[in-house]
């Protein structure tokens, strides 16, 4: 049976202050291009972040996304999640109805954890034999 593997690399700033994340995000978004919004992120990451992620640019890691739930063909475990189950479920459901792109500057999100500022950085995505 054939499936799709869809990847995506997430790299946030978690900030306890709302307007400091406000403040972020739009000094991200001043970037002329998608890598520099991407440097700007990391930047910032390692200066305002609160979250250990910081000491690698704010870098949450790959996780795999748009797989049905329900789908029998659906692999079982051994797929990242991230540890904040809010900021997770964001960033799958809005992968599923195409609201999250790559590129895109997101938040702030308030979460348990503070405020996240938010981008998808890399995608992957190949056919492969389940």
């Amino acid at each position: 049976m054939a499936g799709a593997s869809h990847q995506v690399q997430i790299r946030h700033i978690l900030v306890d202050n709302e307007e400091l994340a406000k403040l972020i995000r739009e000094t991200i978004e001043a970037g002329k291009s998608e890598s520099g919004r991407v440097k700007l992120l990391m930047k910032l990451a390692e200066k305002y972040s609160c979250c250990s992620s910081k000491e690698d640019g704010g870098n949450l890691g790959w996780l795999e996304v748009g797989w049905n739930a329900t789908d029998p063909r659906r692999p079982r475990g051994g797929f990242k999640t991230l540890g904040n189950k809010e900021l997770n479920d964001h960033i799958h459901q809005g992968i599923s109805n195409m609201t999250v792109e790559k590129g895109k500057v997101y938040g702030p999100l308030k979460t348990a954890e503070g405020y996240h500022v938010f981008m998808v950085t890399n995608e992957f995505k190949t056919e492969r034999i389940l």
